[in-house]
Parts: C-alpha cells; structure tokens; sequence
C-alpha cells in the first residue's frame, strides 16, 4: 500500500494549499445514476486521546490507506504549523512529519524525549511540495517501544530556514490504542 498517497494530499491539503489546489487535485463528479455507490465510505476517522486513525479508500474498490495522526497548532492561532503521521508503507511501519517549507536541510529533523538529550532519532528529508517538507524514519525496533512505553510528551527538532533551531513538541496520549487500531486495519 502506499502510506505517501494519503498523507501528501490529506496533510498539504491541512496546512493550506489552498481552495484552488484541492480543486485542480480532485476529480470531478461522474453523472448521476452513472456508478453505483460503494457500500462503504471513502474516508473513515476515529479519535483516540491527541491522536486520529484516518483511513481513505484509494479508488472506487481500492484497497484503504490508513494512518494515525496528530496535528500541531500553535496557542492563538488556527492553521496547523505541522503533523505527524504513523503509517504503513508495505510493512514498514514509519513515523512521517510534514512541516512548512521554509526549513533548512543543513541538519535532518530529529525525534526524541522532549527535554531528554537521549535516545533520539534521526529523519529523512523525503520531499517538499509548496505547501510543507516531508521527513520520515522506520519506527521499527527501539523506536516503537519508546512510542509505545513513554507518556511524556515527544520532539520535534529542526532548522528552520534562517538556520535558526526550531522544535516542535507532539503528545503521546491514545498514541498506544491507535497503532493498535491501525494494526488491525488491511493492508
């Protein structure tokens, strides 16, 4: 299955592509009484603490993508800064971030405890779209069981563009439930 589908255009879409993006990506309405309806929706959603199992069915009977995510915003204002996603891709399990595009490559983005100097994690830059730069790391092994042991809030930490150190803290409650709830989901 390919994690990347949903989450570049469910997360560009989130941090504000724009009207005019969303229009130009989707497709257009057949004519009534042309397809029969699926029996089942397009996109399902369920909550769990900080965090949301989304799943989308990527074509009329397509096989469903689905992901648990979690979206950043800052006190005061309303358009999320970042997300983080936990997917499958095939069978790796990977943890996803997608932040604005005015970051530096200088230094990759890294995970851990926040206010813990160890254990942390390196990312990956993947891409950048106009609307935010994708990271991502294997969560397999002792990053997982971090994830799955710990209550303490996690890290995000960046350059941002002006090559200024950036971090962006993300919670960790219902995290637990919904991986598990992810797990459960086809693939």
């Amino acid at each position: 299955m390919n994690f990347w589908r949903p989450i570049t255009a469910a997360l560009a879409l989130a941090l504000g592509a724009g009207e005019a993006a969303a229009q130009a990506q989707a497709p257009k309405p057949p004519a009534a009484g042309t397809l029969p309806m699926p029996s089942d929706p397009a996109q399902t959603t369920a909550s769990y603490g900080d965090w949301v199992l989304r799943c989308v069915r990527t074509g009329d009977k397509g096989p469903r993508a689905c992901e648990v995510v979690q979206t950043m915003v800052l006190q005061g204002q309303q358009q999320p800064v970042a997300q983080v996603a936990v997917g499958y891709d095939k069978n790796d399990l990977r943890l996803t971030l997608l932040l604005p595009p005015a970051v530096s490559f200088s230094r990759v983005p890294t995970l851990g405890v926040a206010g813990a100097a160890d254990p942390r994690f390196d990312l990956t830059w993947r891409r950048c779209l106009p609307t935010g730069c994708f990271a991502d790391v294997n969560t397999a092994g002792e990053l997982l069981k971090l994830l799955r042991s710990r209550s303490e809030p996690m890290q995000i930490t960046f350059k941002d563009a002006g090559e200024r150190d950036g971090s962006l803290p993300f919670s960790l409650r219902g995290l637990v439930p919904a991986l598990d709830a992810l797990a459960k989901e086809p693939r």
